[in-house]
């Protein structure tokens, strides 16, 4: 993991321009075609675009370790926890993949998101250690105005727009029934 977002910034652009054009020379090279061929043979070119801007993405990824810190020391402090770095790296990768906008139409809609994610739960449920589940059960046994003042602070630390939204007044019956749906499914409550 990269630990400052800007040195990630700069790695990333600097891996899809390397990338793009390297795998550009190879692709052409291992078909035998000569380079001033590239018009005539754009697919090829944009498949090395494509394939570089999923490499830079990687390494991007990597400079959001030190949102990751933040909100790792943050929740450790304020819940008394042991978190892994690691850990919370990979969840705030998760948040970032859900869009804001798809969030708020949870909150319209009212949507049972244990009920629709129940079998990725149970899967994911089995890897767990009984540690893991203990923390589980301590954050979603806490009163929900509590979390969502945790998920401001912890949209203040990261700045995932997703945090904020759900820490808005208008959230708090989705966070209430989906709590109740994860003590069901979790801890049979």
């Amino acid at each position: 993991m990269i630990k400052n977002k800007t040195i990630a910034a700069i790695l990333a652009v600097l891996t899809f321009i390397a990338g793009s054009v390297l795998l550009t020379v190879i692709i052409f090279y291992a078909l035998g075609y000569p380079l001033s061929s590239i018009p005539q043979n754009q697919p090829f070119v944009f498949l090395a675009i494509l394939v570089s801007a999923f490499l830079a993405s990687r390494v991007y990824g990597r400079g959001s370790s030190e949102r990751a810190a933040k909100a790792t020391k943050y929740l450790n402090e304020t819940l008394g926890l042991d978190l892994d770095e690691k850990d919370v790296w990979k969840a705030l990768r998760a948040v970032e993949h859900m869009p804001s906008y798809a969030i708020k139409k949870y909150i319209t809609l009212d949507i049972n998101a244990v009920d629709e994610f129940e079998v990725r739960i149970k899967d994911y449920t089995k890897e767990l250690s009984n540690k893991d589940l203990l923390i589980i059960k301590r954050i979603i046994e806490m009163p929900v105005p509590e979390l969502q003042n945790i998920l401001h602070n912890l949209y203040l630390e990261t700045k995932l727009e997703q945090f904020q939204v759900l820490a808005e007044p208008e959230a708090k019956p989705l966070i209430d029934s989906n709590i109740k749906e994860l003590k069901k499914l979790l801890f049979n409550e």
